[in-house]
């Protein structure tokens, strides 16, 4: 299969919608000989925060000699980033050879009277064969959505799993409390295993530990960075790990004040992985969180004017883009563009950040669960009195220029990760000096 006919494919699978559960993704991996349980495997779930933990991990281990696949969605800027090994993107070639395999592999299936799997399923079953394919020496694979009843969770064994910061998201499928969430997210969890936890609320960790003991898994508990140092372009700090090492002066290009958060996170699951089997020295950890790249966390995509886009769409990760305005820009005129998907927590965002602006501008984002630029207009009138709605993007950046030119101002960009690539495609167009 080449790889239009493979995207048609896929994009046909798509309009079947989500389905939590296993069954379907069992019946899928059996028919292509559970390559899944062929693969050394690390599992991560969590809320915010598993993009940047991942490419942190992903980039330690590439910095160690190891050939390493990683799983992430959504994309940002091309399909294809979904899947990649030691940072290069699946080929098309291969895209297409292995969704020929699993097409053939669904055809078995419905010969025998069952459903076809849905579009993320086919993506993780496609996820699993490249890597195995690739022979890739551990596979990092990102949950979609909550945990135990997630495509991803077919695997049987993981070398460890990794929880992220868990905070209130999903609601519609995962639950109403962060205790409820905390359980679908803790399902990742395996038998006789290990999970690192990054910090959370007192309610998450019960649960956590809960089901940690339950599976007689080893908890690996995230310290707290210290001696933070914030600096425009990078923020450096020291860690002591779980097991005492003191490790300093590490620093991450990546902005933002929950970076050092993420990064000792990554740090724990590689010093796990150093006990079972994996070579990684503190200089490949050092070398690795310098090197790492998250597109959409606190990005600047910008310099004039000076934009910085976060893909953060829930109060928690609100709650940081807040800090992290704090940290960075004092006393500078701030203008948003926002734009959010309908089924988002957009007031309790807004709750958080509206206030902190001298100017919002609302968007309707290029998606069909967007919520409409005029209904989040009214919502954020609730937080800030200056809040206009534009008609598009392009209208977007230029009000918000005009806004902050005279006064050395910056334009900040949230709400989702969807509309990223169109931001930075409208900038690149304009003309600005």
């Amino acid at each position: 299969m080449n790889y239009i006919k493979a995207r048609e494919y896929i994009e046909n699978a798509a309009k079947k919608g989500s389905i939590l559960g296993l069954e379907n993704m069992e019946r899928l991996m059996k028919e292509l000989d559970n390559v899944q349980d062929k693969i050394k495997v690390l599992h991560i779930a969590g809320t915010n925060g598993k993009g940047s933990t991942l490419a942190y991990i992903s980039e330690i281990l590439k910095q160690a000699g190891y050939k390493v696949g990683k799983y992430t969605s959504p994309a940002v800027f091309d399909y294809k980033e979904i899947f990649s090994v030691n940072g290069e993107n699946i080929s098309e070639e291969m895209y297409g050879r292995c969704m020929g395999k699993i097409a053939k592999a669904i055809e078995r299936i419905n010969e025998q009277g069952f459903d076809s799997p849905t579009a993320f399923e086919i993506e993780t079953a496609l996820a699993f064969l490249y890597f195995y394919e690739e022979k890739c020496d551990i596979a990092l694979i990102e949950t979609g959505m909550g945990g135990d009843l997630d495509a991803t969770n077919v695997v049987k064994n993981t070398l460890v799993s990794v929880i992220t910061p868990i905070s209130l998201d999903h609601m519609q499928f995962l639950g109403e409390t962060i205790e409820e969430i905390a359980g679908h997210k803790s399902g990742i969890i395996k038998a006789s295993s290990a999970v690192v936890v990054a910090s959370q609320t007192e309610e998450a960790t019960k649960v956590i530990t809960e089901y940690a003991d339950k599976k007689n898994a080893k908890e690996v508990s995230c310290g707290i960075p210290q001696n933070i140092r914030f600096e425009p372009d990078k923020t450096v700090f020291d860690y002591v790990t779980s097991s005492g090492e003191r490790l300093l002066k590490l620093t991450t290009n990546m902005l933002g004040n929950f970076q050092p958060e993420n990064a000792i996170t990554a740090i724990e699951a590689v010093n796990y992985l150093n006990e079972n089997g994996f070579n990684i020295t503190n200089e490949n950890i050092l070398d690795g969180i310098s090197k790492a790249r998250w597109h959409g966390r606190f990005e600047k995509i910008s310099e004039n004017p000076l934009i910085y886009f976060d893909g953060g769409h829930n109060p928690a990760a609100a709650l940081h883009i807040k800090k992290s305005l704090e940290i960075y820009f004092t006393n500078r005129k701030i203008v948003y563009i926002i734009g959010v998907l309908a089924d988002k927590d957009y007031d309790g965002v807004l709750s958080i950040t509206g206030g902190m602006a001298n100017e919002i501008i609302t968007i309707t984002p290029n998606n069909p669960r967007a919520l409409s630029g005029e209904s989040l207009k009214e919502a954020a009138k609730k937080y800030n009195d200056n809040v206009v709605c534009a008609e598009t993007i392009s209208q977007a950046i230029d009000k918000a220029y005009a806004y902050t030119k005279k006064d050395d101002g910056i334009i900040v960009v949230f709400g989702s990760l969807s509309f990223l690539e169109e931001i930075r495609d409208a900038v690149n167009k304009k003309n600005f000096h």
